[in-house]
């Protein structure tokens, strides 16, 4: 599975660089996942200037600290570690991150506490469509992963030369409220570095009709998001089919 859908970022004629890339990527989990749940005791240096690197090229954070309304959309590529990154540098102070609960309450617990010592709150997805409206419209901040239609609600979209379904709920959110969607990824360059990419933040245009704006938003972030994966494919955490139907072959 993991083979297959890094064949869209990683050509079948790159095999051994491919098989490299699957085999990674299960340690980048591994690593990410013992990161997140101790981002409470993460030491001072974790995201030090020295293995910290951040590129804000539009200079969205420019002024410091964000200031919503805002939606912040990254992969599944250390987005918890997003999180703490955008927090240690002072651009984050408070944030709702919308997440699927697991199926045993004392680990959402961990999570929830995890995510509360680095200024983050969870927004369950099944309270999300409305939570997050709510909050957008208080002037808050949402956090949420882009790549993956865990509702099923989502909009098929050109994604790294193939049809995915993603979610609707970036682009619908920024229609409704104006706010901003704003791409972020934060990829591994070694075992305790990284870098921090800011993308330029796309915006809704309120004399377009909704749905056409639905469906330009979603298919600009769509090509946003395969580039952060193309970036750093082996860090993709992407253990299930991505794409329902692929020509790509083993």
């Amino acid at each position: 599975m993991v083979r297959r859908n890094l064949a869209h970022f990683i050509p079948p004629a790159c095999g051994d660089a491919r098989e490299r890339a699957v085999r990674r990527s299960y340690v980048a989990f591994c690593c990410y996942l013992f990161e997140s749940f101790r981002l409470d005791r993460l030491p001072p240096w974790f995201f030090g200037p020295d293995r910290l690197r951040h590129f804000d090229p539009c200079g969205v954070f420019a002024a410091g600290a964000a200031r919503g309304p805002a939606v912040l959309v990254t992969v599944h590529c250390n987005w918890e570690l997003a999180t703490a990154a955008l927090h240690h540098l002072g651009w984050l102070d408070n944030v709702q991150v919308v997440v699927l609960p697991s199926s045993d309450p004392r680990i959402d617990a961990i999570f929830e506490r995890q995510r509360n010592a680095v200024g983050a709150r969870s927004l369950l997805l099944d309270r999300a469509p409305l939570g997050a409206l709510r909050a957008l419209r208080s002037g808050g901040i949402i956090g949420l992963v882009g790549d993956r239609d865990y509702r099923g609600t989502g909009m098929q979209v050109p994604f790294a030369g193939e049809q995915m379904t993603i979610p609707i709920g970036p682009a619908a959110l920024a229609v409704q409220t104006g706010a901003p969607i704003i791409p972020v990824l934060l990829a591994r360059r070694g075992l305790t570095r990284f870098d921090l990419l800011i993308g330029r933040p796309l915006r809704a245009n309120p004399e377009a009709t909704k749905s056409a704006e639905v469906e330009r938003l979603t298919t600009e972030l769509a090509g946003v998001l395969a580039r952060f994966i193309a970036a750093a494919p082996a860090q993709w955490v992407a253990f299930h089919p991505a794409w329902e139907r692929t020509n790509v072959t083993d």
